[in-house]
């Protein structure tokens, strides 16, 4: 329990707020006595869903935010009233960008001054971080807050702005995101180029030879370039079968020790990586497992983008690893970042490296054991190997060099391998493939000795397309391209699903490009977002912001001008046609059913003249309800539709609770005492079917 200022029994009434309820639960209890600890369920307001207010537009980018669904009501209710009663309130949402952000709307409802603010943030849920923390509050970092903003107008302008104008390009319903768009583009183009691949034939030659041991394996040296293939089969097969008969003489032949250094602990984007491999589960679950390991204290923050310790973790791992009886490198490792990691938060590790088993379910256990192995292993000496490789000349044949070479590789000591494997992924062969090393017992020769093989063999080979993504090689490609940050990886996958635009095929990892996710994909390559390295420089644009070096309005102003630009540019949508209802001068566009697929409709652009229209062979036809099309609607006996004044239907759902709803589409609401009550919302959960759930899809939820 702390003590004195912070803690103690006769200073009550302190509040600290946090993201996570669970977390909450568990400082909770490590503080005791005096503390009050509350989580907003991540961000507590958002930008509207609907209206004019609901877009970022100059010429002053305007964000008016709201507190959108009942529950966040309730949680800033709960904190107006417990911060009402503190005598000092902690704000300690997570130590990140985002966390930055939400640390400002808090003080926007609670009427904090951010620059009054005491803001908190730590590494682990532990008692003695925390303590460290309560220790030194600071104002809430208002750099960090207008880059979040800055980050978010983006995503809202594109989505809202551009999404509309796509779906009518296309003629089906899409959505367009400022980093979505990108990664769509490298599966699409993954995609195409696997379809279009023609593969090429090759062939290898391999010399089958005894061993005091076990049989090794020495490969004909064809002679073909960088990119180039042997492809005269009757000379493999022929040299393939004069192998037996060949005198073989070692004229080159090594064996050296090799060493091979452990990967550093995990970042957010090699622990995504690494566990969707070796535990072949979703990148969005293991972000989940991790949020609850760091929520429950087990492990230090999980998005980060920095490979090294801090002091602290790097002496409790090498004590633990003695404890444990490994042996540990003499000297502390270091790592270098990657180019434009901003290292604010030390590498993935666990908060007490002595305690072997962590987590709530399978999911959890199994990432802690695979981030604690890891990071242990960092402070453990190298995998010693002693490799052995040879060249064998078998003179001339057929007027081409009889060369073989071979290359094994035994290990001598595991080191850090004694611990931990890195995982690697399921890939196909490549081009002219190279066999792994250590599968090949290679015996230690001397330079002239001469050797007979036991065998030849041709193999007949295809040069083969670059495989298709799985969730772990998407991260890298974006990683490498810069597109997006690494804690955006998961949600970035987990649109490309539900959009529809890429599936997967069974339980296999490969990521398949949708036709929708490839009509999407083409219609936004005009756009400047659509490209590879759009978001890096965004990220970078934000980075500056951070450092105070870009107003906002800056970055914002350009990306609406370009966005603009393109959007003026773009063609119509395609099944645009004049209204055939007379007396109407609208447009009609088809539009799918979402509840049926398969079934379509017509939208007129004149909504208050008439409703929908019926589809005729992929052709407007009349509005629903009217001759040739289906009954009239008789149902008007609900009170006047508070948009256009015509009576509203009445109707039941499925568990009896009554409601009613415009025939002109404009709005549907539950039933108070005979009135117009609520809009429509979902039910409580168990209560039948969730109607006009809405959700916008960038808001930071913690469970």
């Amino acid at each position: 329990m702390l003590s004195g200022k912070f803690g103690g029994r006769n200073n009550l009434g302190n509040l600290l707020i946090v993201e996570s309820p669970k977390k909450a639960s568990h400082i909770r209890h490590m503080l005791g006595d005096g503390w009050n600890v509350k989580a907003t369920l991540g961000h507590i307001r958002d930008l509207p869903l609907t209206g004019e207010a609901a877009y970022i537009r100059p010429p002053d980018f305007a964000m008016r935010y709201e507190i959108l669904d009942t529950k966040h009501k309730e949680i800033v209710s709960g904190l107006r009233a417990a911060a009402s009663s503190a005598d000092t309130v902690f704000i300690a949402t997570d130590p990140d960008r985002e966390g930055e952000g939400i640390a400002w709307h808090v003080c926007q409802v609670l009427k904090i001054k951010p620059g009054e603010a005491k803001r908190i943030s730590y590494q682990e849920v532990t008692e003695s971080a925390i303590r460290k923390a309560l220790a030194k509050p600071r104002p809430v970092n208002m750099r960090l807050v207008a880059a979040q903003e800055a980050r978010r107008a983006l995503d809202r302008m594109v989505g809202w702005e551009v999404s509309p104008i796509l779906s009518r390009a296309i003629g089906a319903k899409a959505s367009a995101g400022r980093v979505q768009s990108p990664a769509l583009r490298l599966i699409v183009e993954r995609e195409r180029a696997i379809k279009s691949f023609k593969p090429t034939p090759f062939y290898q030659v391999v010399a089958h030879m005894p061993g005091a041991k076990a049989a090794w394996r020495a490969t004909w040296q064809d002679g073909t370039k960088e990119g180039e293939y042997f492809q005269d089969k009757a000379f493999a097969q022929a040299l393939a079968d004069a192998i037996p008969a060949m005198p073989l003489a070692v004229s080159k032949a090594e064996s050296k020790p090799t060493r091979k250094s452990p990967a550093p602990p995990f970042t957010t984007s090699s622990m995504q990586m690494d566990g969707a491999r070796a535990l072949k589960i979703s990148v969005d679950d293991i972000m989940k497992a991790a949020q609850a390991l760091f929520d429950n204290g087990h492990i230090t923050y999980h998005r980060t983008d920095s490979p090294n310790l801090s002091e602290e973790g790097e002496t409790m791992l090498r004590e633990t690893l003695k404890k444990i009886g490994l042996p540990v490198v003499e000297t502390p490792r270091r790592w270098k970042a990657k180019g434009d990691a901003q290292e604010a938060h030390e590498a993935i590790r666990p908060t007490k490296s002595d305690r072997e088993n962590a987590g709530e379910d399978r999911n959890q256990q199994a990432l802690y054991d695979l981030i604690r192995k890891r990071a242990l292993a960092s402070q453990m000496p190298d995998a010693i190997y002693q490799q052995t490789s040879c060249t064998l000349d078998g003179g001339k044949f057929q007027e081409k060099p009889a060369i073989f070479r071979a290359v094994g590789s035994v290990l001598t000591d595991p080191g850090w391998q004694a611990l931990y494997q890195e995982s690697e992924e399921d890939a196909e062969e490549d081009g002219k493939g190279s066999e792994k090393v250590a599968a090949n017992p290679v015996p230690k020769l001397s330079v002239g000795e001469k050797l007979r093989a036991d065998r030849g063999e041709m193999l007949a080979r295809k040069t083969k397309a670059s495989p298709r993504y799985t969730e772990s090689t998407l991260i890298k490609a974006l990683e490498d391209h810069g597109v997006g940050r690494p804690s955006t990886y998961a949600s970035i996958i987990k649109v490309l699903y539900a959009r529809d635009y890429m599936k997967r095929k069974g339980k296999a990892p490969a990521l398949y490009a949708t036709e929708h996710g490839e009509s999407v994909s083409d219609a936004l390559l005009p756009f400047d977002f659509s490209s590879l390295d759009y978001t890096r420089l965004i990220e970078d644009s934000l980075d500056d912001i951070t450092q105070g070096k870009m107003p906002p309005r800056d970055l914002l102003s350009k990306s609406y001008a370009d966005l603009k630009s393109t959007l003026d540019a773009m063609p119509g949508d395609p099944t645009a046609q004049p209204c055939p209802v007379d007396g109407c001068d609208g447009t009609v566009t088809r539009r799918e059913s979402k509840k049926k697929p398969g079934a379509f409709f017509w939208v007129c652009s004149n909504r208050e003249a008439h409703g929908l229209l019926t589809d005729k062979n992929g052709n407007p036809g009349e509005p629903f309800g009217e001759a040739g099309s289906g009954p009239a609607n008789t149902n008007t006996d609900g009170p006047a539709c508070p948009e256009c004044g015509d009576p509203t239907g009445k109707y039941e759902t499925r568990n009896g609770h009554p409601y009613y709803r415009c025939s002109k589409g404009h709005g549907t609401w539950w039933d108070d005492n005979g009135s117009i009550g609520k809009a429509w919302e979902p039910l409580p959960a168990g209560k039948g079917k969730k109607a006009g759930k809405k959700a916008s899809g960038s808001r930071r939820k913690k469970s």
